[in-house]
């Protein structure tokens, strides 16, 4: 894009293009906003071009479309009736551009979502405990067009009136089929997540912190700040997801995800193979979690580290001539105990056995199948 036409070619916010009087766009074409159009021209030119470091831009980008705001203001005495939307309009000058520099804020959240959606996408509504005719109901597919779109616009408004739009509608949604008896976020909670869940976002966690860094918090509020809140929530639930918050079995939870793991797996190959991307790299990462899901099923199935945490030894101090007889049978009990408790530990020491054999036989050659042994010690 020409930056000389950077300002003059942005689209007009919804406000701003009901105006009878010039718009913020307009005014900047004039000869009276040259200064300003070139101050905001160099300063996202110099975030294009790396001059500021990374972790600052969130404050100063902030800084200055408040600096921006304040002089458009001073130079053309807007009312204030106009002062909220010529500050929305001055935001988007300053962050469209500039979307694709900032968006890939977090990469590897994002991949980490991005996988819990795809491996959990066998959920369905009653796993959640919600009206199984949930979909059929004629918004909820404007509710999962809603979180698709958030990684298609630019600006953080935008984005955030995404993730609006789509909690307000969540909550109609809830609300009618609930006959509009009171309801909250309990409800409106588990809707979201089954709508994410199908619109599979794919920077889900960029995209809150770029609304979060590059959006002034004196815009973020009241019911914007709630929904934006509530889809926080939602991302958290899911990259969090195991079978203790669904409505399912664990044995019915571990066949699906198998399956829908070896879908994952499969379909990387066949891009693989088609030439769409490397394959090393992505499949590593999905291996990776594959096995961090089944060290976190071994450590649920792990009773022992559980039990011994709550059980206080009382003998274990005590000298067997300084046992009375009054307190054998509670020593028999404590034994008792302590030897059921070596087999539930010889059971987790024989599944994290299985599971080291289980991640080497997984490794994609010899060479990391040796470092995989050495690193669990069994060369």
């Amino acid at each position: 894009m020409d930056q000389s036409t950077l300002i003059d070619d942005s689209e007009q916010s919804f406000e701003q293009s009901r105006r009878v009087e010039p718009t913020v766009s307009d005014k900047m074409k004039r000869t009276e906003s040259i200064a300003l159009k070139q101050k905001i021209i160099n300063f996202i030119r110099d975030v294009q071009q790396n001059k500021m470091p990374f972790d600052s831009l969130p404050n100063v980008v902030q800084q200055k479309i408040s600096e921006f705001e304040d002089e458009f203001q001073d130079l053309w005495k807007e009312s204030d009736e106009f002062l909220r939307e010529n500050g929305e309009a001055i935001e988007k000058l300053v962050m469209k551009p500039l979307c694709s520099k900032l968006i890939s804020i977090d990469p590897v959240k994002d991949r980490e979502i991005e996988f819990s959606m795809k491996a959990y996408s066998f959920v369905q509504a009653k796993h959640l405990e919600i009206d199984e005719n949930i979909e059929k109901h004629k918004m909820f597919n404007q509710v999962v067009d809603l979180i698709s779109k958030i990684d298609k616009v630019e600006t953080p408004r935008e984005k955030l009136n995404c993730i609006v739009n789509a909690g307000k509608q969540t909550s109609a949604i809830v609300n009618q089929m609930a006959n509009n008896q009171p309801t909250g976020a309990d409800n409106l909670l588990p809707v979201l997540i089954y709508a994410t869940l199908k619109a599979q976002p794919q920077k889900a966690y960029s995209n809150i912190l770029f609304v979060s860094y590059y959006r002034s918090p004196k815009r973020i509020t009241g019911e914007d700040e709630y929904y934006f809140t509530t889809y926080e929530s939602t991302l958290q639930f899911i990259e969090k997801l195991d079978y203790h918050k669904l409505n399912i079995n664990h044995q019915e939870f571990q066949d699906l995800s198998k399956e829908r793991l070896d879908t994952i797996k499969n379909s990387q190959n066949e891009l693989s193979q088609n030439g769409v991307f490397n394959m090393d790299a992505h499949q590593n990462y999905v291996n990776l979690q594959m096995i961090k899901m089944k060290i976190q099923d071994l450590q649920r199935k792990s009773k022992f580290y559980e039990q011994s945490k709550k059980y206080k030894l009382k003998f274990n101090q005590k000298q067997l001539n300084n046992i009375t007889l009054n307190e054998i049978p509670e020593f028999y009990e404590e034994y008792q105990n302590l030897y059921k408790n070596l087999m539930e530990m010889q059971k987790d020491i024989h599944n994290l056995y299985d599971l080291t054999n289980e991640i080497i036989k997984e490794s994609q050659s010899e060479t990391k199948k040796q470092a995989t042994r050495k690193f669990f010690g069994i060369l």
